[in-house]
C-alpha cells in the first residue's frame, strides 16, 4: 500500500517533536535535515500544521516551529494531509462502516502527548 507523502512527512515531523522534548522553536532546516526531506516541501507540511493548530510557527532569525496541540493522533493527521473523512455520507454508501472503522482505529493511535513538566 502506498502512503500519501504528505501525511507520513506529516507523522514523521510530529515524531520529530515527540522525540526532542523542549518546547523551544526549532528551524524547518534542522527537522528536514534530521528526518532527509526537502525543507521547501517540509515548510507545505507545516504550515498545513500550522492551519490546524497542530503546530506554531514564528517567522524570523528566532523563529522557526514548535507544537501547540496537546496530544495528536494519526487521524489529526489523516484528516490535516488528506483531508475529513466524511463517515457519514461517504460517495457509496457501503463504505459508511469501513470508513468508520477506519476513523476509529487512526485516533486510538496517539503519536504525539505533550508531558507535563
Amino acid at each position: 500500500m502506498k502512503i500519501n507523502q504528505d501525511f507520513a512527512m506529516a507523522v514523521r515531523t510530529i515524531g520529530y517533536f515527540r522525540d526532542h522534548k523542549g518546547g523551544e522553536y526549532v528551524q524547518a532546516g534542522q527537522i528536514a535535515k534530521a528526518l532527509g526531506f526537502s525543507v521547501g516541501y517540509l515548510q507545505k507540511v507545516i504550515q498545513s500544521l500550522g492551519r490546524r493548530g497542530i503546530v506554531e510557527c514564528k517567522r524570523g532569525r528566532i523563529g522557526g516551529v514548535r507544537m501547540r496541540a496537546g496530544t495528536v493522533t494519526l487521524l489529526d493527521m489523516w484528516n490535516v494531509t488528506c483531508g475529513e473523512l466524511d463517515i457519514d455520507n461517504p460517495p457509496v454508501a457501503e463504505m459508511r462502516k469501513p470508513l468508520k472503522t477506519f476513523a476509529d482505529a487512526m485516533d486510538k493511535v496517539v503519536i504525539y502527548k505533550k508531558t507535563k513538566k
